[in-house]
C-alpha cells in the first residue's frame, strides 16, 4: 500500500468527499505497493522579482530513488483541435499539453532554485483522463505512453509503476530531500472552517438524496415511519417534508420534543405551517381559545400537564387549527397520547409522517404503536466523520453505518478524579481549539447530566470566556432567555437533534444502575460533533475506564 500524504487531512476529501480525484487517490493508495510516496493536491509556486508564478499538479508520485512522476488529472470532456487537448474552464479553453509542460518546467526549476543548480530532479509526467477516450495522440500533443484515458483508466496504477518504476535505494538521501520538497509545497495544518464546510456540504448532499427517495414514494393516505440513527438525516428530513407541503398549497405542522429544536427549526422553514414542542403546541392553542394554562401552578400541581392535556382534547377544534400534513421528530420522546391528540387537528386524509431513533430515547419511553403506517430504516450517520464514528463503534454498544469518510479532527479523551477538577480541565480544552482555528461559536460544552446537576451548573465562564446557557425563564413571547456568552453551555438532553464542530462532553461518570440509559445519552452526546470531540471522564468509574485506554 502506498504512502498518502497528507494522510491526515485529506484537501480532497474536504473538497466534497467524493471526488474523481479521491475516487483516484483511493485507488491509487490500494493498488501502489509501499515504495512510492503519493503527494495529492500539491499547490506550486515560483517567485520572480516583480512577479509570482501560481500553478496546481493533482498528484506527484515519489518512488525509492527520489524520481517523480507528475499527474495531470482532466475530468470529463475534452476537446481535440488543431492546437491539440483541450479543457474548457468557464467558456476558456486551456491547452492540456501546455499546461502539463508549464507544471514539468516549474517545479523542476523551483527544485533547483531552492536546493541548487547542480540539484537533479528527475521528472516525469501522465495525463490521467477517466471521462475521455483520446482519438488522436498526434492532436493530444503528448506521448501515447504518457497518457491513460477512458480505455485504459483501470490500468492507471500499472501504467505508473511501468514509468516511473520502484527505483533503487540511493545515496545522499535523495527520496528524503524530494519528499522534503513537496511536503514544503502543502499546507498540513488543519483547515477548521475547511472540515466544517466540507462536513455541512456533504451531509446535506447526501441526506438530500435520501429525502428525495422518501419524498418520491406514493401511499393513500401517506403515512411514513422512519427510524434513523444519528447524524441519518432525520430533522433534514422534517425539513424538507414541511416546505415540500408548503409548495403543494397544504399546511404543515412540524413538532418535536426539545424547545431548542423547535425553535432552530422553525428558523429554518418557510412561512405558512406551524412548528413548535407538543407541550408548546398545546398552551398556545388554549391561549388562542382563551384558557391559557397558569404556569405558576407547573411546580406546585403534578398534574400540571394531565389537565393541560384533558383541556385541549374537551375543546372544538376551528378550521384555523387544523393541518394538512403532520411531521413528528425525537417520536422515540413522545407519549403514545399524544399523536391521538395531534390526530385532532389533522384534516381528512392528512399526509404524516413520523422521525424517531429508539437508541436516543433518553427517557424510557414505550415506543408508540403505527398502525398502517409505511416503515423505512435508515442505519447510516452522515454527521459523524470517520475519526469519531470508529471511536463509537469502538466503545458503544449501538449499532450503526458510518457514512461520512471525512476524517475529522479526532478525539481526545481527558480524566478527572473530582468533578470539580472538570471546568479548569475545559478551559484548557477550549483554549486548545481557539488556538487551531475554532470559533467561539463552533464549540459547545455539553453535560451528561441535567442543567442543574452539573459540575457546571455554577459556572458563568471558562477563563475570560462566558458561558452562554439558559436561564430557565422567558419572555412575553414565550422564547427562552440565556445569559451574556460567547460559549454555549447546555446539557444533551437539550441539545439533542443538534450538532457543533467541536463537542466537549462532560460529567461523563454514569451510575451502574442506570447505565443503559447513561450510555444512549454518550452516544447521542457523541453524535452531535461534526468534526472534532473531547471527553470528560471519571478516572474511577469502572463503566466508562475503557474510554481512556
Amino acid at each position: 500500500m502506498a504512502r498518502i500524504v497528507p494522510s491526515d487531512i485529506s484537501r480532497l476529501a474536504l473538497a466534497g468527499a467524493h471526488t474523481p480525484e479521491l475516487e483516484t487517490l483511493r485507488t491509487l493508495k490500494a493498488q501502489l505497493p509501499q515504495d512510492f510516496t503519493v503527494f495529492h493536491g500539491v499547490h506550486w509556486s515560483r517567485e520572480y522579482r516583480t512577479w509570482t508564478d501560481f500553478g496546481e499538479i493533482d498528484f506527484a508520485i515519489v518512488n525509492r530513488s527520489g524520481d517523480v512522476l507528475l499527474i495531470e488529472q482532466k475530468n470529463g470532456a475534452l476537446a481535440e483541435t488543431d492546437a491539440g487537448l483541450v479543457k474548457r474552464y468557464d467558456e476558456v479553453d486551456k491547452n492540456v499539453a501546455e499546461q502539463t509542460r508549464r507544471s514539468l518546467e516549474k517545479v523542476r526549476e523551483k527544485f533547483r532554485w531552492q536546493q541548487g543548480r547542480k540539484s537533479t530532479l528527475h521528472l516525469d509526467y501522465l495525463l490521467y483522463c477517466p471521462d475521455y477516450r483520446v482519438r488522436s495522440l498526434n492532436a493530444a500533443g503528448l506521448g501515447a505512453s504518457r497518457i491513460v484515458d477512458a480505455g485504459a483508466r483501470d490500468g492507471l496504477p500499472a501504467r505508473i509503476q511501468s514509468v516511473l518504476g520502484s527505483g533503487g535505494a540511493q545515496g545522499g538521501g535523495h527520496r528524503e530531500l524530494v519528499e522534503a520538497f513537496f511536503t514544503q509545497t502543502l499546507d498540513l495544518v488543519p483547515d477548521i472552517h475547511a472540515h466544517v464546510a466540507a462536513g455541512e456540504t456533504a451531509f446535506v448532499r447526501r441526506t438530500g438524496a435520501l429525502a428525495q427517495i422518501l419524498t418520491a414514494l406514493e401511499m393513500k393516505p401517506f403515512r411514513l415511519r422512519v427510524a434513523g440513527v444519528p447524524g441519518s438525516g432525520k430533522s433534514f428530513l422534517a425539513r424538507d417534508f414541511f416546505e415540500r407541503a408548503l409548495h403543494a398549497d397544504r399546511r404543515p405542522l412540524l413538532v418535536c420534543f426539545n424547545r431548542p429544536l423547535a425553535e432552530r427549526l422553525k428558523s429554518r422553514v418557510g412561512a405558512g405551517g406551524y412548528v413548535s414542542t407538543f407541550l408548546g403546541f398545546c398552551d398556545r392553542f388554549l391561549e388562542a381559545r382563551g384558557r391559557k394554562p397558569d404556569f405558576g401552578q407547573m411546580d406546585k400541581d403534578p398534574d400540571f400537564w394531565r389537565t393541560v392535556l384533558d383541556r385541549v382534547m374537551g375543546e372544538a377544534i376551528p378550521d384555523d387549527w387544523r393541518f394538512d400534513s403532520l411531521i413528528v421528530d425525537e417520536g422515540q420522546d413522545f407519549e403514545p397520547e399524544w399523536l391521538e391528540i395531534l390526530r385532532m387537528f389533522l384534516r381528512e386524509d392528512a399526509e404524516t409522517v413520523w422521525l424517531e431513533d429508539p437508541d436516543q430515547d433518553l427517557y424510557g419511553k414505550p415506543r408508540v404503536t403505527l398502525e398502517d403506517f409505511v416503515g423505512y430504516r435508515c442505519g447510516v450517520n452522515y454527521r459523524s466523520p470517520e475519526s469519531v464514528a470508529r471511536f463509537m463503534r469502538e466503545h458503544l454498544p449501538f449499532q450503526f453505518q458510518p457514512g461520512n469518510d471525512l476524517p475529522g479532527l479526532g478525539v481526545d479523551v481527558h480524566g478527572y478524579d473530582d468533578p470539580t477538577e472538570q471546568p479548569d480541565l475545559a478551559r484548557r480544552i477550549v483554549l486548545d481549539l481557539l488556538r487551531q482555528g475554532f470559533g467561539h461559536e463552533d464549540i459547545v460544552i455539553l453535560s451528561c447530566r441535567g442543567m442543574g446537576h452539573s459540575a457546571f451548573s455554577e459556572v458563568n465562564g471558562l477563563g475570560d470566556v462566558r458561558l452562554r446557557r439558559f436561564t430557565g425563564e422567558y419572555d412575553a413571547g414565550g422564547n427562552q432567555l440565556m445569559t451574556d456568552g460567547r460559549l454555549v453551555f447546555d446539557s444533551v438532553y437539550r441539545f439533542k437533534g443538534q450538532e457543533a464542530p467541536a463537542v466537549v462532553l462532560t460529567d461523563i461518570d454514569p451510575e451502574p444502575q442506570r447505565l443503559e440509559q447513561a450510555l444512549r445519552v454518550l452516544y447521542c452526546g457523541m453524535t452531535r460533533a461534526t468534526v472534532r470531540l473531547d471527553l470528560l471522564v471519571n478516572t474511577s468509574n469502572a463503566e466508562v475506564r475503557g474510554l481512556l485506554a
